[in-house]
């Protein structure tokens, strides 16, 4: 006689966020192979990044939003959310640990080989490196950042997701104590850098667009 397979077991079933994170795991290998040409191995890189941005912002956060409803059914591979969400924590880690061991360890070494450098800080320029940044920012990016008054009438804005944001505390000229604070975003799709300067008592939104 025929065994019956009953196709509603769990074991042949891969849970679909796991999944998800193997795909990324392949992606991440195209960045390790040495037969690929160096930029495209770096592009690899970056596509693994964007696919875990979009993937907790979108897929954890369902299953965090399952968690606090305390939705207790499980999925089809017989997994719940919370346990989805223990797996996926382990199996991220993982990945973006060798995500940053292949980009730190594997291509920036290859590309300072062809003099391509990553600085931390302007401290790291030269003499005429320096003097071409510094220019650039007097010229093209301070003539055109315009300050607008934000104050507590007004709803603090919106910091979009997947953007790079920079924050400082300002300080008075004759105090040393922090009267302000400022957060810098550097836009993505609009190539614009927003400037939130706030206080107790008001707030500045510089843009350049």
């Amino acid at each position: 006689m025929d065994t019956k397979i009953d196709f509603k077991d769990p074991a042949y079933y891969e849970n679909r966020e796991l999944s998800w994170i193997k795909f990324d795991q392949r992606v991440l290998s195209e960045a390790r192979d040495k037969s690929i040409p160096l930029l495209e191995r770096l592009k690899f890189v970056s596509i693994t990044s964007s696919n875990l941005d979009e993937f907790f912002m979108v897929r954890v956060a369902s299953l965090k939003d399952m968690v606090h409803a305390k939705y207790k059914k499980r999925d089809i591979a017989g997994m719940t959310a919370t346990e989805q969400l223990s797996a996926i924590n382990k199996q991220a880690r993982e990945l973006v640990n060798i995500q940053y061991s292949t980009f730190s360890r594997s291509l920036m070494p290859l590309l300072r080989k062809e003099g391509i450098y990553l600085l931390d800080a302007h401290e790291d320029l030269n003499e005429e490196q320096a003097r071409f940044v510094d220019r650039y920012f007097m010229e093209n990016v301070y003539p055109v950042l315009t300050p607008m008054a934000v104050d507590a009438s007004r709803p603090f804005p919106l910091i979009r997701n997947k953007t790079l944001n920079i924050a400082a505390l300002l300080t008075g000229k004759k105090t040393e104590v922090a009267q302000s604070g400022a957060l810098l975003r550097i836009g993505k799709r609009d190539q614009e850098t927003t400037a939130l300067v706030f206080s107790h008592s008001i707030t500045a939104v510089c843009r350049a667009v």
